[in-house]
């Protein structure tokens, strides 16, 4: 029966994506649990992938290729070993394996997807993955990160040092923990700078504005010009009284006699 056939198709593609979810997230926490660590070391946060996408890959593929019908028997008891008896004959028809699909069919009515899927379990997942992720940004916001690297490196040559051990270069472990050593620095070798030959005397004085108060001198006197003038007096103007002709004097004063009248 076509119908039957269906129902066994619904079945494994229900199963199939239930469990894809479930490794999914147990993969996907995985990862978190490993990349948090390893991130605050600031060690290889890369191989938290490795476990977690091997993880999400064989249980996927195992849950997958598992037999689910069993699964649902177990869960209901009135399609106990019915289920599994009518998927090994559903190419065979006649009126009893007919009739028991029939049944099987009617039966699957009363299962439910959710009694399969784990609500609670699913829900604290989720809230323990948004937690970590809130981790994980918080951690790389504020760089709380330890160098793991180097901090092994710096312990191995302190071990070193003090087995009185010395490398090639007479330098000990101990001293290149302390700084005096050879050491892989951004800023290269130390070295001294060759400016040349020629010998230069040089005087370096102390630059300040210090007051000393025992060097204290007598002001000295001295002589000042005087930009002032010997004397200050004050000239006169002259006035000057424009000669008039004597003919014309009368004239002149009858005009200023006539405008003072008016």
């Amino acid at each position: 029966m076509k119908k039957f056939n269906k129902v066994l198709k619904e079945i494994n593609f229900t199963f199939s994506n239930i469990i894809l979810f479930n490794s999914f997230l147990n993969a996907f926490l995985i990862f978190l649990v490993l990349y948090i660590p390893l991130s605050l070391f600031n060690f290889y946060q890369v191989y938290s992938l490795v476990p977690a996408i091997l993880y999400f890959i064989i249980f996927s593929y195992k849950g997958i290729r598992k037999k689910h019908l069993r699964d649902v028997e177990k869960k209901y008891n009135l399609l106990n070993e019915r289920l599994r008896t009518a998927a090994d004959n559903i190419k065979m028809e006649n009126p009893v394996v007919d009739e028991l699909k029939s049944d099987i069919m009617r039966d699957m009515k009363k299962v439910e997807v959710t009694s399969f899927f784990n609500q609670k379990k699913v829900s604290y997942k989720i809230l323990l993955s948004i937690i970590l992720c809130f981790l994980m940004v918080f951690s790389a916001r504020f760089d709380l990160s330890f160098n793991f690297k180097d901090a092994a490196n710096n312990a191995a040559d302190f071990i070193y040092g003090l087995g009185g051990n010395e490398s090639g270069d007479g330098k000990q472990g101990l001293e290149r923990i302390s700084g005096s050593g050879e050491s892989e620095s951004v800023f290269g070798d130390a070295y001294i700078a060759q400016m040349g030959d020629e010998m230069l005397n040089m005087m370096i004085k102390q630059a300040g504005y210090e007051i000393n108060l025992d060097d204290v001198k007598e002001p000295e006197r001295r002589e000042f010009e005087e930009l002032f003038p010997d004397e200050v007096f004050i000239a006169t103007a002259d006035v000057y009284e424009e000669k008039i002709k004597e003919d014309q004097q009368e004239l002149v004063k009858t005009y200023f006699l006539k405008l003072a009248k008016d």
